[in-house]
């Protein structure tokens, strides 16, 4: 089960950063619009950008989420990708991160834009909090 509070953030309009490892082990970070259920960080991608072919290659990543109501308190988790679904789930989750940033569905352009939708699932290993002082 995810942290309450993670989820809480993850579920929010707020500031999310991914990190991912370059096949030579660099890292690879995208702001990205989250989400989450009860178990999992949800990210959505497609199957032609970077985050996506790093997630296959390796699946260990980091996020960073940056609390809406307080610049200063933000957590880390770190964890891997427990699952990449497409279809359905992807679909909706791009329904979901798209009306919770702008009010509204997305355009067709999103939803049949190049490569396949899909939906990172998330499990957290291990959770930092920076909390402000």
């Amino acid at each position: 089960m995810l942290d309450p509070e993670v989820r809480r953030l993850a579920q929010a309009c707020s500031d999310v950063t991914l990190a991912t490892l370059m096949p030579d082990g660099q890292p690879h970070t995208s702001i990205v619009w989250a989400h989450a259920d009860d178990d999992y960080l949800l990210i959505g991608t497609s199957t032609t950008l970077q985050k996506y072919r790093n997630v296959v290659a390796d699946p260990r990543v980091s996020v960073l989420i940056v609390d809406p109501d307080d610049a200063r308190r933000y957590v880390e988790v770190r964890g891997h990708v427990a699952a990449l679904d497409t279809g359905a789930p992807a679909l909706e989750l791009v329904q979901t991160t798209f009306g919770k940033w702008t009010g509204g569905p997305p355009p067709p352009v999103v939803l049949a834009g190049a490569g396949q939708r899909v939906r990172l699932r998330i499990a957290a290993e291990r959770i930092r909090w920076k909390l402000p002082r």
